[in-house]
């Protein structure tokens, strides 16, 4: 069996669709891959059309890939060795002496690329992309060095095969030709406009679209190849101009003759077909709207300096006296409004049978493709540009649509003016036009009005944030639920949900102007969403319905069931539809925060939907962790007390710690949530894997991190004992860490003081506790004056804390050291005076030692604790305990002071020891703040 014909059994088997024989052959392929002559074999496969296509595909993909790995010089040489694939061989090729051939000879390059160019006519069109890829990865190897004929060898292929007709390459009459014209002009000439060629070719390229429109007319409808061949000239040639004017706005209109190509397409948009009887194609009027559309508003065209660059003032004048002038402005508008931007029965047709899908359609940012959505934005960028001339003719048509009976032009009329919202404000009364003539055609219930009906609907929407009153919410509420009411088509329906949404989160809402309408709102979503099937449909019912348990809170309370009974059949319909999923977690999360401590009836139902979004092993994890997050946020936030399923969760949150900053960030806020709620469960559940998960994260952490593991260190030392908490510290090697980042001294000052934060903290309860462990640390670090060293640090860091409340936090952690009479305590006491004066001096406290300074924090985690959530009061009373807000700083200072000198032997012999080692002046200054 030859060479050929054993890689042709091999790419077969590569081809099937069993896995095991894929796999086999994929391994035989890649053994294979450096052999000489097997890419040269691979190609001449390829260009068998005998062979199945399958066969080819397969042959061609690793030619490409074999390409990429051994065509370039640096890869490894081989030895010259032919590879006949006459040669009768064995089922696997053979390696000269076992080595492993890289580089491709250059025998077989030459022998490659002299066939490449052989089959530029494959009409197979998956085949023949994939063979100019490979033609293109040699030539960016190979051209001009090794390849130097490539380019008049193609330049004379293209000649000869469009002199003969029957050549089926014949039909790229021109068309490969445009296509790489189009990319030299757009991308290689900056200043077009400056170059005699490029500038020739732009006028050219008009002349034959002119041509090519009038000989469309010409072929008969039976020559549809024909027809195809010449719509795709026309289509390249607006997407030369829209290159162009994209990437070089400025030069495309200096240019000569561009205001005939603004005014060719002008010409078809607006109907003047005397030179052309068939009309344009919907991608040529697309692409004269986008021309147009970069005219009007682009930045390059717009005059802010003073002393404006000559090119933008001459920009300006071409386009304001060559193209878009007044007229032509106005009658752009006229046409727009009127024929462009029209439903057409097409739409009420695609209405009645597919609601969901066009009401889905219209809301996707699809402009750039369809004709009409086109048009709105044009329309939008003339009336920002031309305000003064043209909303006199809004104002006007709007009049008129008062009394017409042309309810498509009707629709047109109204899309204008709620797209021009923001430019006709001034000039449109809304409010009155709302409690007049839009309520009255509201209550229109004619079937062929509902496009009117939608229309309204959409409309408010557009003008809610801009010039509709407080006074007219009522009404603007009446007409959307109007709207929603069951015997309404489904596509207004939908209309009203989205624009009741925009109402609600553009305005400063009041819940009490809205309860009145609450009850109807609920039962109108509830009933919209049993009838809709799309996820997009029902993911905008439930932002609409989330939207209103916010911003009604409690209020939403007595209609919370009728909502809730609605998600876990959807949750049940959404299950490969992460993002449906992700909006029930949303609303399930406001109706939570909503219902307070009353959502503890929600947890049968919340907690699987946790539990399932927060598991790194569910697949759907990616997409869910976010919102599952936050629902379990707010439900630790809103329970009231603790219950064996929710504290069943602490090891997942414990096991999330490490998963990267952002995860991290609000694990610590669900563990902190955890620690306010059951402090004592939650150390039984999950205590030493807490410790331990934070011990081996400290250290190598930015600044922003540290301090967020260092704060909800803070809460832990606050909220659980020493008596559970400190050998913990010590065994998982936390303190150790703590100590070392400390005494490395190469954060930054704001980290280094919160993990001090941490050992006042820890000293307040126990000094002896942290006395001993710094000892012990010191002894196993081999630095037995650790201690010492660490309270010298320690005061001079004191000045880089600034809020009052940490001040006193590290002045009584420092103080309460003093009560361990260590001598390396003890020596630090001139430091201590001066903090002790400083502190003292700062703040007045009352008589247990509280004062409103040190309330006045910002919350790390953004916390509104203005809302009297379980949490904010669980937090509460937690601060209430607090050490800095129960203790008069002046007395806890003087008690240590006076129980240190019973230890030392009595106040004379402390004065002699140690205090005489302080500046009398400063003692002096501090006695009257003890007093």
């Amino acid at each position: 069996m030859s060479a050929r014909e054993v890689l042709l059994s091999v790419l077969a088997e590569a081809a099937s669709q069993d896995p095991e024989r894929m796999k086999n052959a994929v391994t035989q392929l890649q053994q294979w891959e450096f052999t000489p002559q097997f890419n040269a074999t691979l190609q001449d496969i390829f260009y068998d059309r005998t062979i199945d296509t399958n066969i080819r595909w397969q042959a061609i993909i690793y030619l490409k890939n074999g390409i990429d790995k051994y065509w370039r010089k640096s890869a490894k040489q081989a030895p010259q060795v032919n590879f006949d694939s006459n040669d009768c061989i064995c089922p696997t090729f053979v390696l000269l002496d076992g080595l492993k051939l890289s580089a491709i000879s250059q025998d077989e390059k030459a022998a490659i690329r002299s066939r490449l160019l052989t089959a530029l006519d494959e009409e197979q069109k998956p085949l023949a992309t994939q063979n100019a890829v490979l033609i293109a990865k040699v030539a960016r190897i190979d051209f001009p060095l090794e390849w130097p004929e490539l380019l008049t060898t193609m330049i004379t292929i293209v000649r000869t095969s469009t002199d003969n007709e029957t050549d089926p390459r014949a039909r790229l009459t021109s068309h490969m030709a445009l296509k790489c014209l189009r990319r030299v002009v757009v991308h290689g000439f900056p200043e077009f406009s400056k170059a005699e060629g490029p500038v020739a070719f732009f006028g050219l390229v008009l002349q034959h679209l002119e041509k090519f429109m009038s000989f469309k007319e010409s072929i008969p409808e039976q020559c549809s190849f024909l027809i195809t061949s010449v719509d795709a000239h026309i289509k390249l040639i607006g997407k030369f101009y829209l290159d162009l004017i994209e990437l070089h706005p400025r030069q495309f209109i200096v240019t000569p003759g561009s205001a005939n190509v603004l005014r060719f397409y002008w010409g078809l948009l607006a109907g003047n077909q005397n030179e052309f009887s068939v009309s344009p194609s919907q991608t040529t009027l697309i692409q004269g709207l986008l021309l147009i559309k970069k005219t009007l508003k682009d930045p390059q065209f717009i005059l802010v300096d003073k002393d404006p660059e000559p090119i933008v003032v001459q920009c300006k004048h071409i386009i304001e006296n060559e193209f878009m002038t007044l007229e032509t402005a106005t009658r752009l508008a006229e046409i727009l409004i009127t024929k462009y931007m029209r439903l057409t029965e097409d739409d009420l047709e695609e209405w009645d049978s597919s609601p969901e899908e066009w009401a889905i359609e219209e809301e996707a940012d699809s402009w750039r493709y369809q004709l009409r959505p086109c048009a709105e934005k044009v329309f939008m960028d003339l009336l920002s540009s031309r305000r003064v001339q043209l909303s006199p003719l809004l104002v006007q048509l709007a009049g008129s649509a008062a009394n017409m009976s042309d309810l498509y032009l009707k629709d047109s009329i109204y899309c204008a003016i709620g797209l021009g919202s923001h430019d006709l404000y001034g000039s449109i009364d809304f409010d009155t036009w709302l409690g007049g003539q839009l309520s009255q055609e509201v209550q229109n219930s004619d079937s062929s009005y509902r496009i009117i009906r939608r229309r309204i609907a959409w409309m408010i929407g557009r003008w809610v944030s801009v010039n509709v009153s407080k006074a007219a919410r009522p009404t603007v509420y009446t007409i959307m639920l109007h709207l929603l009411r069951p015997e309404e088509h489904l596509a207004v329906r939908l209309a009203a949900v989205q624009n009741l949404k925009t109402c609600i989160d553009d305005w400063d809402f009041e819940p009490t102007s809205f309860a009145p309408f609450l009850e109807q709102s609920v039962q109108g979503l509830r009933l919209v969403m049993s009838q809709v099937e799309e996820p997009d449909s029902r993911m905008r019912i439930l932002s609409c319905m989330s939207m209103i348990v916010e911003r009604m809170d409690e209020h939403i309370t007595p209609y919370a069931q009728q909502i809730i009974e609605l998600l876990p059949p959807l949750w049940q319909d959404a299950v490969d539809q992460n993002l449906l999923q992700s909006a029930i977690l949303v609303i399930m999360t406001k109706l939570v925060e909503s219902l307070k401590s009353q959502s503890v009836g929600l947890h049968a139902l919340v907690m699987p939907l946790i539990r399932l979004s927060v598991d790194p092993t569910q697949e759907a994890h990616v997409y869910l962790m976010e919102d599952g997050f936050e629902l379990w946020l707010a439900t630790l936030k809103t329970a009231r007390h603790s219950t064996d399923e929710l504290m069943s969760l602490v090891p997942a949150a414990v096991a999330l710690l490490p998963e990267g900053m952002d995860q991290t960030k609000i694990m610590l806020k669900v563990l902190q949530s955890y620690l306010l709620l059951d402090a004592d469960r939650t150390f039984q559940v999950a205590g030493p894997a807490l410790i331990s998960a934070i011990a081996g994260i400290l250290g190598d952490l930015s600044s922003e991190a540290s301090v967020a593991f260092m704060q909800f260190m803070d809460a832990v030392a606050l909220s659980c004992p020493l008596r559970a908490t400190g050998e913990l510290y010590i065994s998982t090697g936390l303190l150790n860490k703590v100590l070392s980042v400390i005494m490395a001294k190469k954060d930054t000052n704001v980290v280094l003081t919160q993990y001090l934060s941490f050992l006042a903290r820890l000293a307040i309860e126990d000094a002896n506790y942290l006395s001993n462990a710094v000892t012990n640390a010191g002894q196993h670090f081999g630095q037995p004056q650790l201690l010492g060293m660490l309270l010298e640090f320690w005061a001079e860091k004191f000045d880089n804390v600034s809020h009052p409340k940490h001040r006193k936090l590290h002045a009584m952690g420092l103080t309460a050291m003093i009560r361990t009479t260590n001598p390396l305590v003890l020596e630090q006491l001139p430091r201590f005076v001066g903090i002790w004066g400083d502190v003292l001096n700062e703040v007045n406290e009352n008589g247990t030692g509280d004062s409103l300074v040190y309330w006045r924090e910002t919350q790390d985690d953004e916390d509104d604790t203005s809302e009297e959530t379980a949490e904010v009061i669980r937090r509460r009373e937690l601060l209430k305990r607090d050490p800095v807000h129960t203790t008069n700083l002046a007395h806890y200072v003087k008690a240590s002071l006076q129980a240190c000198e019973q230890l030392n032997g009595g106040a004379e012999l402390f004065q002699q020891q140690w205090l005489s080692k302080v500046d009398p002046l400063m003692l002096e200054s501090l006695m009257p703040l003890l007093a």
